[in-house]
């Protein structure tokens, strides 16, 4: 559902009054209807045993409530107008009685219909929410999904032809699988299977709730050092054996062979991004003993080693916990100057938000030996600390250069400003200074992708680096190492790839995952499955692309065992300050 212009203020506001209000709500999980389900993306609900479009909830009208779900709650809509719908009208200023008014459109032949007076109970909510979490499709209807999903990737997904995948063949294949009634979750691994084909980093599909209930999780977490893997306390205190940080196998096989076994979920991307979410997907160890046929318990036997050599190993039995453990954010350092005058500049998070504290830490740093920006473990999102950082690395003879390149797909569901929120625009854009345009028709004349996508996509768009004008900008002319991981992803990415091939810049660490999407959410009909998947196809300079490969690093280098600790030690950032003081 599109948000009107004229309605976004409103949202906006409504959104940040919505922490005030929360602190009143009372714990009302109750809804009027008795039934919930999604067609087209819009809601159908069931009172007094007839299907209906819905209007308005005591005076509020619906489209208003799902389009704040939409804010307030983003890529959730669904989900929170079936369980949260008090919560939601609530933070919108409203306040639901006991028993409310509907207005209805039936959806047999349109009628409006008024009903007073609808109880809002918790056995409706219950119901809605217990159809969504266990209630099986019939055949008829997974079908008519499956054929919903293969709609959705020929009309919008930009990798659709990327890669030589049959995609009519594999959907058959699925549809054979079927029996009379489908599991919406193993429908979903079915269909996320087939996606991960096409090697989309951003690409998933996902149940409508999550499969959660009675699993059992690691009680630690991985770290990978290249050679191998360390098994750590998921506090980060220690290892799981301070003398043996090394896992090598698990119930007796091999840790190789259960990435292997992880990898049959993970999308076909650069070895890098399958090799770490592989490994982080291995805290959900039932589902993987299950593909080795391995039989499932209520403990974990660990085969550690002292060395990567295996030679000295210890066995250790652990019990599953029921919890799933969390990475966080890693390293949990800050920026300042470090010791030998070089500036450093930990970037966790790529938001708007962290261009103030980018600036400061720039005007801290000018007359620094040397600077070293920290992106390691940043999963993504805007663009604005490139757009910042990158206005600080223009030499004085130095002119706007093309940082990515990028085609969408041509659908009725885009608009023409479709990758404005990336910050890429047609080369004739009046966006454009006469310099930046001079910039883009001087980088079109050489630029040759290693895949021209074909008709259904709109023109080439680009993402140009300049000066941006902020009043304490100034040029950084010494050296700059940026430090890379597998943990980098989508606009960070995109970071890399923009700063790679500048003068005086050093890239350090591992390569990053690679992905680059502008990725757009749908849900099937009848399962209420969410499909994630990317509308654009996106090119570094260089023309090659950011799936399936991420950016290489000039000096390659991996974590020590000791750096996943809490104060254990970070010999990538030590060698990048080596690197400085040695005078690069």
């Amino acid at each position: 559902m599109r948000i009107p212009i004229r309605c976004f203020a409103v949202l906006i506001a409504l959104f940040f009054c919505a922490a005030a209000v929360h602190a009143q709500l009372a714990d009302r999980k109750e809804s009027p209807f008795e039934a919930l389900r999604w067609v087209d993306g819009e809601p159908q609900v069931f009172v007094a045993s007839v299907w209906y479009h819905p209007v308005s909830i005591d005076g509020v009208d619906v489209g208003a409530i799902l389009a704040f779900c939409e804010v307030r709650w983003p890529g959730l809509r669904e989900k929170r107008f079936g369980e949260d719908l008090v919560e939601a009208v609530e933070l919108m200023g409203h306040s639901l009685p006991t028993a409310v008014d509907l207005v209805l459109l039936r959806v047999d032949d349109g009628q409006r219909v008024e009903v007073d007076d609808v109880p809002m109970t918790r056995a409706n909510r219950r119901a809605i929410l217990n159809s969504v979490q266990v209630a099986d499709i019939s055949r008829l209807q997974a079908i008519e999904d499956i054929d919903a999903f293969k709609r959705v990737l020929d009309d919008q997904f930009a990798y659709r032809y990327w890669r030589p995948v049959d995609l009519d063949e594999e959907l058959a294949n699925v549809q054979a699988s079927l029996g009379d009634r489908v599991s919406r979750h193993e429908l979903a691994t079915a269909l996320n299977r087939v996606l991960a084909l096409f090697g989309d980093g951003h690409a998933r599909v996902r149940p409508p709730t999550p499969n959660d209930a009675g699993k059992r999780y690691t009680p630690f977490l991985l770290g990978d050092v290249g050679d191998g893997f360390v098994a750590f306390q998921s506090d980060r205190s220690d290892f799981i054996d301070p003398g043996y940080p090394y896992l090598i196998a698990i119930d007796g096989v091999g840790i190789e062979q259960w990435i292997a076994a992880a990898e049959i979920d993970i999308t076909r991307g650069s070895p890098q991004l399958m090799r770490d979410r592989s490994m982080r997907m291995l805290r959900e160890l039932d589902l993987i003993r299950d593909r080795l046929g391995l039989p499932r318990s209520e403990s974990v036997r660990c085969r550690l080693a002292s060395g990567t050599d295996g030679l000295e190993t210890i066995e250790v039995n652990l019990e599953l916990i029921g919890r799933k453990p969390i990475y966080g954010i890693w390293p949990q350092s800050e920026s300042g100057i470090l010791e030998g005058d070089i500036g450093y500049l930990r970037i966790e998070r790529m938001t708007d938000e962290v261009v103030p504290a980018i600036r400061s830490s720039m005007d801290a740093f000018r007359g620094t030996d040397g600077l070293i920006i920290d992106v390691r473990g940043n999963g993504g999102g805007t663009r604005s600390a490139l757009l910042a950082i990158a206005g600080y690395l223009v030499g004085p003879d130095e002119g706007p250069w093309v940082a990515n390149v990028a085609k969408y797909r041509l659908s009725d569901r885009f608009e023409s400003d479709h990758l404005e929120a990336r910050s890429m625009y047609r080369s004739q854009s009046e966006y454009w200074s006469e310099a930046q345009k001079e910039a883009i028709e001087k980088f079109a004349d050489g630029f040759s992708p290693d895949w021209v996508p074909g008709a259904g996509f709109s023109a080439w768009h680009y993402l140009v680096l300049d000066r941006t004008g902020d009043a304490g900008e100034y040029f950084y002319d010494r050296p700059v190492v940026v430090l890379s991981d597998s943990g980098c992803f989508s606009a960070t990415d995109i970071f890399l790839g923009a700063l790679a091939e500048r003068p005086r810049i050093t890239l350090l660490g591992s390569a990053s995952a690679g992905g680059s999407a502008r990725s757009q959410r749908y849900r099937l009909p009848n399962s209420g499955i969410e499909i994630t998947c990317a509308s654009m196809a996106s090119f570094r300079p260089d023309g090659r692309m950011y799936d399936g490969r991420g950016i290489e690093v000039d000096i390659e280098l991996n974590s020590e065992p000791v750096d996943f600790l809490i104060n254990g030690g970070d010999a990538v950032l030590d060698a990048a300050c080596a690197y400085i003081r040695a005078g690069h």
